[in-house]
């Protein structure tokens, strides 16, 4: 039941001329597709990089703050809002204390 050595080189020899001929291929029907349209599919790549960097900033400005940030802002924001009057009556305090 045990394949030989000689037999598993012939397999992987086979297997191995059938990717090399697959790559060729390839390369034979490629190399001129890129040779012509070279520049328009560098920009096309640089476009697409653009657009997802894009999306990606405008994703992250669009994102939801916590409820925890929210409800932070919101107590300094009444307390700054609080300061002012109090200490405004405790100035005029002061003054009539006087």
């Amino acid at each position: 039941m045990r394949s030989s050595t000689a037999e598993i080189e012939r397999q992987a020899k086979a297997i191995l001329d059938s990717v090399e001929s697959g790559v060729e291929l390839i390369d034979e029907r490629a190399r001129p597709f890129v040779e012509r349209n070279g520049v328009t599919i560098l920009a096309a790549g640089i476009a697409v990089l653009v657009g997802v960097g894009a999306a990606v900033m405008i994703v992250r400005r669009r994102r939801r703050r916590t409820l925890v940030m929210r409800l932070q802002d919101a107590t300094t924001s009444v307390g700054d809002r609080l300061e002012r009057p109090l200490s405004t009556i405790r100035s005029a305090a002061e003054r009539i204390a006087r």
